[in-house]
């Protein structure tokens, strides 16, 4: 017989009452009137343990009983509540909570670091390549206004570039069966009085190459080998893909916090850091290698990639010469959004003799 308190239907007043089973199935309950309630107890629902909270047993006419002496009610139906004791036993040993808190934390970071990544790639690669031109649309707009200035090149030296380009450069791409409009934009880029020496494009195929980077590369393979490289980053689609992931950290977080507004705050900068940690570098590295293809096949030597990432590494650390900047620096490589120099370059160097053996193809 468990002690505790019944509970009218949608009333909060409570009367002192006992409840029991019998050996048939059935259960009694007896309020301090004398009142008595009977039925099957399999007609009874019964609340989920929760530590010591009280416990509900609603009758079949919707009144209530309710105790807290769980262990009584936890023995009375044990039949009927396998799940509950697991889950009571899981609350009241505290490893386990602990393993459940870094199986948790495990699998929330894998839904970042690897979950997202994979699912934004299939979906980029099965919407149309109109996506990309809709993507962006308006972006030049925006650059131009809050990050790139007017360039400084002169209109032939612009023009003989985007001439080369669109003759020896962008018809690599053609055997993908791709459908892209590739169009080569020049602009100056300054971050306090630091010209930017960069490249990069959008997903339409809408190649952008600041001035610095123009008067750092010594001959047009250094400029070539690095639009190649934006050109694969078109190919396969990362812009489309970051966007997705963003969109995907955007959704998880608020489902996981409620709050949209507490999205700035934690969520996004959170997953953010995951993906791009690991999955920007990938795609870093994936442009490298359809750089590296195509050169071969237009007779470029990937040797002149190497030479102009050297060139812009060592300009950069010109620019950057605190030796305290440079620590810290080494320190936040893990989070870099592109893979280190020197790997990059010790890339280029292998298909580089690939190039000189007269190879079309490097393993």
């Amino acid at each position: 017989m468990v002690e505790g308190y019944w509970h009218s239907k949608g009333s909060a007043e409570r009367f002192y009452a006992t409840f029991d089973i019998n050996d048939l199935g059935r259960y009694t309950v007896v309020v301090e009137d004398k009142t008595a309630y009977r039925g099957d107890v399999a007609s009874l629902k019964i609340s989920e343990r929760l530590g010591n909270v009280e416990r509900k047993i609603t009758l079949e006419d919707g009144s209530l009983f309710t105790t807290l002496d769980n262990d009584a009610i936890d023995t009375l139906f044990r039949h009927r509540q396998k799940s509950n004791a697991f889950v009571h036993y899981l609350e009241t040993h505290m490893q386990w909570i602990a393993v459940a808190f870094v199986v948790a934390i495990l699998t929330g970071i894998s839904f970042f670091k690897w979950g997202i990544p994979w699912t934004s790639e299939k979906i980029a690669h099965a919407l149309p390549y109109e996506t990309n031109q809709l993507i962006a649309k308006g972006s030049m707009k925006f650059l131009d206004k809050a990050v790139f200035d007017e360039s400084n090149l002169s209109k032939d030296k612009q023009e003989k570039i985007r001439n080369h380009f669109q003759t020896k450069i962008a018809p690599l791409s053609y055997e993908d069966d791709n459908k892209i409009d590739y169009k080569v934009y020049f602009r100056s880029w300054k971050m306090g009085d630091t010209e930017i020496p960069n490249a990069l494009a959008l997903p339409s195929g809408e190649i952008i190459v600041t001035d610095k980077f123009i008067q750092l590369a010594t001959n047009q393979d250094e400029i070539d080998a690095v639009m190649l490289h934006e050109m694969g980053h078109v190919v396969h689609r990362h812009g489309l893909e970051m966007l997705i992931e963003g969109t995907f950290i955007t959704v998880a977080v608020m489902m996981m916090t409620g709050d949209s507004s507490s999205i700035g705050d934690m969520g996004v900068g959170l997953g953010s850091a995951l993906v791009s940690s690991s999955y920007s570098r990938g795609h870093e590295s994936e442009a490298d290698l359809y750089a590296f293809k195509k050169m071969l096949k237009g007779g470029i030597d990937p040797k002149s990639f190497s030479n102009i990432m050297n060139n812009m590494t060592e300009y950069m650390n010109e620019q950057n010469d605190d030796n305290e900047t440079k620590k810290e620096n080494k320190i936040l490589d893990y989070f870099a959004s592109h893979p280190s120099t020197k790997e990059r370059v010790e890339l280029a160097n292998r298909y580089s003799e690939c190039f000189k053996q007269g190879l079309m193809s490097c393993k």
